[in-house]
């Protein structure tokens, strides 16, 4: 032991300890490179006194990389580990409006990149922003990256990249992703099950009648693989028009795709939503007046976090709100003069804050992005827990925005307004949808009997 220095090795505890216990404490060697490396290179440019100053996020990151045992930093991509540090963050009770450690970890993993020359497209991770397209993505979502990694096979990886880059230039972001969990689905399915498959050009009839008969009776993620099975066919038959494999194109038949699930919309009772709106009130303004202003106009969280500064025209004494809706149409109607004051000083907040901005909700570090949807999830379930706020059975509450909106439908229902007008103030194209509002609940049939 040095004069100035406690080694934790020397200790009898350490020494008594067993291989798994010390495994526990320790970095894999790998990572441990890097991080000394990163922190011998901040040495030459840093003062004493702010390298000091890092020392706990340092030791915040070691401790993360350990407990979700992280040995590799370069494969995962940036942003998938950044999502497993913030939910560790949760587990932790660490506030994630404090951005040190997402920032220092960022810099870490910008260092460990390995510089590579190829085009964007033959990567195994994509970069979006270095796309020269442009990407049709949702505003509230922060997502930067595609990761090819998780898909097993080299061959069916190459294949799947060369159809999602072709997909990419005419199809949402969303629709992207749940081509690729598909896939990634059906590639760990293959590499368990027929690992002698390494392209989805040697595909048969057959292999999609095991992956069927999979899905039915041995998965249990989803209730229904409807979407997931139809994401995989556009896939499968891409990479048949693009490597003129035509058999690929007659894989699928009509009746191996489940039935369309009948949906059971979910809403809070009206003392629920009180409750919640208790502890809503007492969050930051800007993000209460945000979750409030959601509630009143029932919108999807996406359209109501992307309301633009324009949004909002006064005629003959009443407000009328425009609604761009990022998955559909855009529409307008009229609101209230509370909801019309509210969104109004919403903007004057932002305009006070930021000046001139698109979007009434926008984020502190980055004024020309709106509101993202984890950060507003995020604070409202550690809200939740924290003032332990529960629903009518007792149980702790299960917050979700969308289910603001099934409260919305069902209102308009029971004050016994038209569908085609519950459909127009719902932002809907047709009345599709409107029965289930209609079966969201029993308090007309019970009042009307």
């Amino acid at each position: 032991m040095k004069k100035d220095r406690i080694h934790i090795y020397e200790m009898e505890s350490y020494k008594h300890a067993s291989e798994e216990q010390r495994n526990s404490m320790r970095i894999c060697k790998e990572v441990k490179e890097i991080l000394e490396a990163f922190i011998w290179e901040r040495g030459k440019t840093l003062a004493l006194s702010s390298l000091a100053t890092e020392l706990t996020t340092y030791n915040n990151i070691r401790k993360f990389l350990i407990e979700k045992n992280i040995t590799v930093l370069q494969n995962a991509g940036p942003e998938k580990t950044v999502r497993i540090l913030k939910g560790w963050m949760l587990e932790k009770g660490l506030a994630l409006s404090s951005m040190k450690l997402e920032r220092k970890l960022r810099q870490i993993l910008k260092f460990a990149e390995v510089k590579d020359e190829r085009e964007e497209q033959e990567k195994d991770i994509w970069e979006l922003e270095k796309f020269e397209f442009p990407i049709r993505r949702n505003p509230i979502k922060n997502v930067k990256t595609l990761n090819f990694t998780d898909i097993l096979q080299p061959d069916i990886r190459e294949e799947v990249k060369r159809t999602i880059f072709l997909h990419l230039k005419y199809s949402a972001l969303g629709t992207i992703h749940s081509e690729m969990t598909a896939v990634k689905r059906f590639s760990r399915f293959l590499n368990v099950r027929k690992p002698e498959l390494e392209s989805l050009q040697e595909l048969s009839r057959e292999d999609i009648e095991d992956y069927l008969i999979y899905l039915q009776t041995e998965t249990t993620e989803r209730k229904n693989y409807r979407s997931d099975l139809y994401g995989l066919k556009r896939v499968i038959e891409d990479v048949g028009n693009i490597y003129e494999r035509r058999h690929l194109l007659q894989l699928f038949l009509n009746n191996d795709f489940p039935s369309t699930p009948r949906y059971q919309f979910k809403f809070y009772s009206d003392a629920t939503i009180k409750r919640l709106n208790s502890h809503i009130f007492n969050m930051d303004e800007q993000i209460a007046r945000a979750l409030i202003v959601h509630q009143l106009l029932g919108t999807r969280i996406s359209d109501t976090l992307t309301l633009r500064m324009d949004c909002l025209r006064e005629k003959e004494g009443r407000y009328f709100v425009r609604i761009d809706q990022v998955k559909s149409i855009t529409y307008e109607k009229a609101v209230s003069n509370e909801v019309g004051r509210l969104i109004l000083k919403a903007m004057e907040y932002t305009k006070e804050r930021y000046g001139e901005t698109e979007y009434v909700f926008v984020k502190k570090d980055d004024p020309t992005k709106p509101y993202q949807y984890g950060m507003i999830q995020a604070q409202v379930m550690r809200m939740i827990r924290q003032k332990d706020i529960r629903d009518d059975n007792g149980e702790l509450l299960k917050f979700g925005t969308h289910i603001f909106r099934h409260c919305y439908g069902k209102k308009l229902t029971e004050l016994h307004i038209e569908d085609w007008m519950i459909a127009r103030l719902l932002g809907h194209k047709t009345l599709q949808s409107v029965h289930h509002y209609r079966r969201i609940g029993n308090k007309v049939m019970a009042d009307e009997t």
